[in-house]
């Protein structure tokens, strides 16, 4: 019994020799360690995100009329968007689809400059806290079903970020009629630091 005994020793000693010599990774220096010695290993941990996750609404509802006094001829509601992720992201559209069918005589304008029959939409990151933006200077102007990758928002990790629609008319587009935009957004990991 004692030899059997002897023997699972010897063996389970050899099993665990052998397991710690083939799972130990071979680092790029090595340091010798005598027994009774001890020494420290820099162990470097490197933690990757695999979800970039960003919240914004589904449907935004907003106005546009010439009556309005500012340069920006739209009334909406703020564009709450909240990075969920821990790294920072940007939020680009990368593509518009725009039906302006309902709007008789009237063509789209890419750039936000408008002739009589010309509208124009775009989006406009928040300057002033929970207040609407009046003039449209760094509007990104959406591109009528053309596909661009224009960034409207770069977001540190876990912050909040808003945007506004803002846009401009012709005097000659009915403004007795619907239309709808609809942007297509995608979220990246930013290269902006």
């Amino acid at each position: 019994m004692k030899k059997k005994t002897m023997f699972l020793q010897l063996v389970l000693a050899a099993c665990l020799l052998f397991s710690s010599t083939a799972f130990a990774a071979e680092p790029a220096s090595t340091r010798d360690i005598p027994v009774g010695g001890s020494g420290q290993v820099e162990m470097v941990g490197t933690v990757e995100p695999t979800i970039l996750t960003v919240t914004m609404p589904t449907f935004v509802p907003f106005n546009i009329s010439n009556s309005l006094s500012t340069q920006n001829k739209v009334i909406s509601p703020r564009i709450n968007v909240k990075n969920n992720s821990n790294v920072p992201v940007q939020v680009d559209v990368a593509s518009t689809r725009i039906d302006i069918s309902k709007l008789k005589n009237t063509t789209w304008s890419n750039t936000g400059a408008v002739n009589a029959h010309q509208i124009a939409i775009g989006l406009k990151q928040e300057e002033v806290a929970n207040e609407m933006p009046k003039d449209l200077a760094n509007t990104r102007w959406l591109q009528q079903n053309q596909t661009d990758e224009m960034n409207v928002l770069i977001l540190d990790a876990n912050q909040d970020g808003a945007l506004y629609v803002v846009g401009t008319l012709g005097q000659d587009v009915s403004e007795s009629a619907t239309f709808n935009v609809t942007p297509t957004f995608v979220v990246r990991k930013t290269s902006i630091q």
